[in-house]
């Protein structure tokens, strides 16, 4: 058994999703004895205190990434650069600082890119290596890419490494020292199996705004035409619990809630982010997918789970719903020893 070690969480704020799969991660760290601190925004703050109301977190401000209102995110996301630059510059700080006043032996950052210290060791938590873009271009993302990662002193992949859940976007050339650590999900087990369920309809809302408000108000617009009670989860911890008609809305539900209303539904629909389908894969769950306009890390995994398990999915501007529309299982979840063996291989 090794000693105990302090060690930083340190999550990407683009969504809850780097938050909950750190939710696994966190808990097979605290079995082993280790003290553990988290860090990022007051959303990832009120995920880790809802799993685990002794930890302390520090809050720190994110990279508050914004998408455009149309398809151009690639546009978008190089308007921002220089921001993101900025900040990766100021997390390389952030990280010292707390590293001498905490004592820290460990950071594990979920993709924030400059969240390392000089006396820690550093693992960086990535599903996606090769960027997706222009064919000219990706050459030079993944330059970019594996320089900023091979700082770090580890890598670790959230997925299989054969049959795999991320596609291309973890194939080789890989950053040094990378290990497979299957899947993270805060979910544990599949949901049941129910001759009759609560909602026909399930939507679960996340992602950067103004897209998670108009992915929002897209689903309850489709929703308002059913006769069938459905209902959606929102991803936006201001608002508040209401019912309008056939609709229940939620803001924001912890992991058992959560659990419950997936249950309680028949069909799934939301963005095909990486969390999202790692959830889905151990939920074993019937989904249909609607990748951000422009987001070409989700339009990539859309069409890859389309030709691996024939989940659909469609353009956000053709999104109607029906009797027809179609929903499918992603591949089922294997459980493995693989998160296990890489925290041994580093000495947790």
């Amino acid at each position: 058994m090794n000693s105990p070690k302090n060690i930083l969480i340190a999550p990407l704020d683009w969504g809850l999703g780097h938050a909950t799969r750190c939710v696994p991660l966190i808990e097979q760290l605290l079995l082993r004895g280790h003290q553990v601190f988290t860090c990022g925004n007051k959303d990832s703050e009120v995920i880790f205190k809802e799993h685990f109301p002794s930890l302390q977190h520090i809050t720190i401000s994110g990279y508050n990434v914004r998408y455009s209102k149309g398809n151009k995110q690639g546009l978008s996301m190089l308007v921002q650069a220089p921001k993101f630059f900025k900040k990766i510059y100021f997390e390389r700080k952030i990280a010292e600082q707390l590293s001498s006043r905490l004592k820290l032996d460990y950071i594990i950052s979920d993709n924030r890119f400059g969240f390392r210290a000089r006396k820690t060791t550093n693992i960086f938590i990535t599903h996606q290596i090769h960027i997706q873009g222009p064919k000219l271009l990706t050459p030079l993302f993944l330059k970019i890419n594996l320089n900023y990662i091979n700082k770090f002193k580890h890598c670790w992949i959230p997925d299989y490494k054969n049959n795999k859940l991320s596609g291309i976007l973890t194939d080789p050339p890989l950053p040094k020292r990378s290990s497979f650590i299957g899947p993270l999900s805060r979910f544990k087990k599949p949901a049941k199996i129910k001759p009759i369920f609560k909602y026909k309809y399930l939507g679960i809302v996340s992602g950067p705004e103004p897209q998670r408000t108009l992915f929002e108000k897209l689903l309850i617009k489709e929703f308002s035409k059913e006769n069938a009670a459905c209902a959606v989860i929102g991803g936006n911890l201001s608002k508040s619990i209401y019912t309008k008609r056939n609709i229940s809305y939620f803001p924001h539900l912890k992991t058992n809630n959560f659990y419950t209303i997936i249950n309680e539904s028949e069909n799934i629909i939301c963005r095909p982010g990486y969390s999202n389908i790692m959830d889905l894969s151990i939920l074993n769950k019937k989904a249909f997918v609607i990748p951000t306009p422009g987001q070409t890390e989700q339009e990539y995994l859309a069409k890859y789970h389309y030709k691996k398990s024939s989940v659909k999915f469609c353009r956000q501007a053709f999104f109607t719903i029906n009797d027809k529309t179609c929903f499918n299982k992603f591949q089922p979840f294997k459980h493995t020893n693989l998160l296990s063996s890489a925290l041994k291989e580093v000495g947790l």
